[in-house]
């Protein structure tokens, strides 16, 4: 083979390849952007649960709920139906804010864990002397100078 049809396939090669690298940069970052979408949302949720927790404890001494104490104040007496009133409401806030919590610390870290797996993988996969890449010929069975440098 010439020179210039050696020089040629190496530009080929270099081409292709820097067309693989960029389809799996992007790639990545794509699966980068499912990822952190998908924890954005998980942590609105929690967020709106925590929200969700202050209305409620905010109820707690609200003045709405002069409506329920004196509907209690009829069956029960009145520091007792103060004290009930004031438990549920503090409940139902202990309640939500468990679950704004839970949903937040699931949703944490928020980085795209996945995506930063499959970067190791494919940067260990492109370092010399690793496992094959999938599409490439391990050093092992590169074709020797004995055969001729011919393929099957």
């Amino acid at each position: 083979m010439s020179s210039g049809g050696a020089a040629r396939m190496t530009g080929n090669l270099v081409g292709a390849l820097t067309q693989d690298v960029s389809a799996l940069v992007r790639d990545e970052i794509r699966a980068a952007q499912a990822e952190l979408t998908g924890k954005a949302r998980r942590a609105g949720r929690g967020g709106a649960l925590l929200a969700g927790a202050g209305v409620l404890g905010a109820l707690a001494t609200a003045g709405s709920a002069v409506f329920l104490l004196r509907t209690l104040d009829r069956f029960l007496p009145p520091r007792t139906a103060a004290a009930l009133l004031t438990v549920l409401y503090a409940g139902g806030a202990a309640a939500l804010g468990a679950a704004g919590v839970a949903e937040l610390r699931r949703a944490m870290p928020l980085v795209p864990e996945e995506t930063v797996t499959s970067l190791r993988e494919d940067v260990e996969a492109a370092r010399p002397g690793s496992a094959t890449v999938t599409g490439t010929v391990a050093p092992d069975e590169a074709p020797s100078s004995d055969d001729g440098g011919t393929y099957p």
